[in-house]
């Protein structure tokens, strides 16, 4: 089931914000609950790596693992985990609009079992978790200067 769709526009580069997001170092500063990211698996970043995903959940810190289901640069990148019987599949789109890009971001949710009954508390609960994610992206990457050929100039970059 899906339980969001939310699309902003940010002014900036399909490749900026791309390369922004994939910096798994500014993840906390955009998304959600994320305080840490860490590729498991070695080499570059591919369908399939794993993630370690390090979450402040409701005061209480708690680590996930995530597989790269979509990884299409600059365009596409999804990941999926499963947690007590329930399976979050999240994607992220970009796309050239003007002279910036339009990132959407959505979820589905799939229950097992008996988290069937709980479908509908999930997915309220993720829509309110997630509903300023692409609002948060875009402050971060449009307060940074550009650096040359429009790049985003980040910390970590330097």
């Amino acid at each position: 089931m899906r339980a969001f769709n939310y699309s902003v526009h940010i002014d900036r580069s399909p490749q900026a914000v791309w390369d922004f997001m994939m910096d798994r170092r500014n993840s906390p500063r955009w998304s959600n609950l994320v305080r840490k990211v860490e590729v498991v698996t070695p080499g570059p970043t591919r369908v399939g790596s794993e993630l370690l995903v390090t979450l402040d959940a409701r005061g209480r810190t708690l680590q996930l693992t995530s597989e790269v289901w979509a990884y299409d640069p600059p365009k596409q990148y999804g990941v999926r985990n499963t947690r007590h019987n329930v399976t979050g599949i999240f994607e992220y789109r970009l796309q050239p609009e003007g002279s910036g890009t339009r990132v959407q971001f959505s979820c589905d949710i799939r229950p097992k079992g008996w988290m069937w009954l709980a479908l509908p508390l999930i997915v309220r609960s993720d829509r309110v978790r997630y509903s300023d994610q692409l609002n948060n992206l875009k402050r971060v990457i449009e307060e940074k200067p550009l650096g040359p050929e429009g790049s985003v100039i980040s910390p970590h970059s330097v």
